[in-house]
C-alpha cells in the first residue's frame, strides 16, 4: 500500500520471516517502519472478535500480521534484499 511515500514491501503471518526482513534491512541501512495487527483484537460491535466469539477455532498462525514499509525511494532495493533473505 503507497501511503504518504511509503511502500509496503512486506506483509505476512510469520515472526521469523519478519524478523530476517527486519534484520537484512538493518545491516543494509535501509530505514523502514513496522506495524502489527493482532486479528483477534479487532473491534466488532460491541467488543472485540475475541470477546465476542472467543477464540476457539482460531489459527494462532494467522492470529498477528507483520507489515514493513519502506520509503518509496529505497523500495526497489529493499525488495531486493527481502527476496533474497526470504527466498535464497
Amino acid at each position: 500500500m503507497l501511503f504518504f511515500g511509503r511502500e509496503d514491501i512486506y506483509i505476512g503471518y510469520s515472526i521469523n520471516e519478519f524478523s530476517k526482513v527486519r534484520g537484512i534491512l538493518e545491516s543494509k541501512g535501509i530505514k523502514y517502519t513496522y506495524k502489527v495487527i493482532n486479528q483477534s483484537e479487532q473491534w466488532l460491535g460491541q467488543g472485540t472478535l475475541r470477546g465476542n466469539f472467543g477464540s476457539i477455532g482460531m489459527n494462532k498462525s494467522y492470529e498477528k500480521q507483520y507489515v514493513i514499509s519502506v520509503k518509496k525511494k529505497d523500495s526497489e532495493n529493499a525488495i531486493f534484499w527481502v527476496n533474497s533473505v526470504l527466498h535464497p
